[in-house]
């Protein structure tokens, strides 16, 4: 009922765009109007017409304040509206909210083209959407916003270089801890707490950041490696690490361990390289994560890619059109010399002879025999040269009902048809075969 409710505000809200009675609708519509920071809202930009588009529609570079916006991909669909029947797209994007509070999708402007109904040719619009809201909800009480992960799923893998065995003063190891999040970008996955453990100095390394996107799904992962160096002997105990996460599909919490670690520290009689070994890591270590510029997309496409996508559609077009300049006049052409064709006239003839029409059966005949080539165009001669018994009986008997009674009914119509076709085939075989003996005398005796 919701989502019923839901629909009909979506297209109350949709712009209507009538021009020479021409329709077009667009309206974003979202999964969801709550969320917390982090969840993915689903979001479709839908354009409709009453027609079809000429070229590819333009949505433009969708940006939301508060919030990254992924595209996913685009659904050709159909639908009904108001009792009419529309085509149009489905522009499916995840919203992400960077921050609590209210955040609004724009309103966005879209390019579209398409051809009135009748009409073959595009026709530019500019058509508008209504702004659409979102409540997003701050981290819960309770919950470490550092600590704060939103996703479908979570794996977490832990590796170190070297085995945790026969470890003493003065050796670095290096820890790597690796999370794969499903359904999230990897802007979202928070850094690893590296808790202070005494007679260790940690001395993290950049995080390796990525984000795999599908048609249909988007997952991330992040990467960090931490170098540890023992400074003092005997037992080290390195705490545990726990990542908590809230899964959108259930709603519900999730922890995830990595259980603390006992390393016995053996004695090191070189001491001396201690300090040498900690000036290097020190200078190893990377600044600060900065976040990487991302490339500038058009529908999910690089301009490059996009511009090759408009040139071809744009050619496409025009081939169309002109083809449908050359195909229109042709075909009325075609049709025009079809309609004073004999084809067309013989069809006449056999209509009011299924309808027993007898006199509109002989209107027409007289018709079609001024399109057949005789020595003396009247169906008396066409009877005489052509017909066979069958079609000289039923045509006489045809014009004795017709003598004896004004409105003659055509009683055996099919088999004065029937006749008629035979008779019909048979002038055909004739002209061929006067064609091809005509052929074989003017190859035989050449006149130029």
């Amino acid at each position: 009922m919701v989502g019923k409710l839901k629909y009909i505000v979506f297209v109350m809200f949709a712009i209507s765009v009538q021009t020479y009675g021409q329709q077009l609708i667009s309206y974003v519509s979202l999964n969801h109007d709550t969320a917390y920071i982090g969840q993915p809202v689903q979001m479709t930009v839908s354009v409709y017409s009453n027609t079809w588009f000429t070229t590819g529609i333009d949505v433009g570079n969708i940006q939301v304040e508060g919030a990254l916006t992924v595209y996913f991909r685009s659904v050709s669909n159909s639908r009904t509206f108001s009792g009419k029947q529309f085509s149009g797209v489905d522009f499916i994007y995840n919203v992400f909210p960077t921050r609590a509070g209210k955040i609004t999708v724009p309103e966005l402007t879209i390019h579209v083209e398409s051809p009135k109904p009748g009409g073959y040719k595009g026709i530019k619009h500019t058509i508008h959407t209504k702004p659409k809201s979102i409540q997003v909800n701050d981290v819960p009480v309770g919950y470490d916003p550092n600590n704060w992960l939103v996703s479908s799923s979570l794996n977490i893998t832990e590796r170190w270089n070297t085995s945790l065995k026969n470890v003493k003063v003065g050796d670095v190891l290096q820890r790597t801890i690796t999370r794969s999040a499903a359904g999230t970008l990897s802007e979202f996955i928070p850094a690893v707490t590296w808790d202070s453990v005494p007679g260790v100095s940690i001395y993290n390394t950049r995080p390796k950041t990525n984000t795999h996107k599908s048609k249909t799904a988007v997952s991330a992962s992040r990467v960090e490696m931490a170098n540890y160096l023992f400074e003092k002997e005997g037992e080290v105990v390195l705490p545990k690490i726990e990542f908590v996460y809230w899964n959108y599909y259930n709603k519900r919490f999730y922890k995830k361990t990595i259980d603390s670690t006992v390393i016995q520290v053996a004695p090191n009689a070189d001491l001396e390289m201690l300090a040498s070994i900690k000036k290097q890591l020190e200078a190893e270590t990377t600044e600060p994560e900065v976040a990487e510029d991302k490339p500038f997309l058009i529908l999910g496409m690089t301009p490059k890619r996009f511009l090759l996508l408009v040139i071809f559609g744009l050619l496409a077009i025009y081939v169309l059109i002109k083809l449908l300049k050359w195909f229109i006049p042709f075909s009325k052409k075609k049709y025009q010399a079809y309609l004073h064709s004999e084809k067309y006239l013989f069809t006449k003839v056999t209509r009011a002879l299924r309808q027993k029409n007898a006199r509109g059966f002989l209107e027409q005949l007289t018709k079609w025999m001024l399109h057949l080539d005789l020595e003396e165009q009247s169906f008396d001669y066409f009877l005489k040269t052509y017909g066979t018994e069958d079609l000289k009986r039923e045509y006489s008997q045809l014009m004795a009902n017709l003598f004896q009674n004004e409105r003659p009914a055509l009683s055996n119509s099919s088999a004065l048809l029937s006749a008629l076709k035979a008779s019909r085939k048979q002038y055909f075989e004739t002209l061929e075969e006067k064609s091809k003996a005509k052929l074989d005398t003017d190859w035989l005796n050449p006149t130029g």
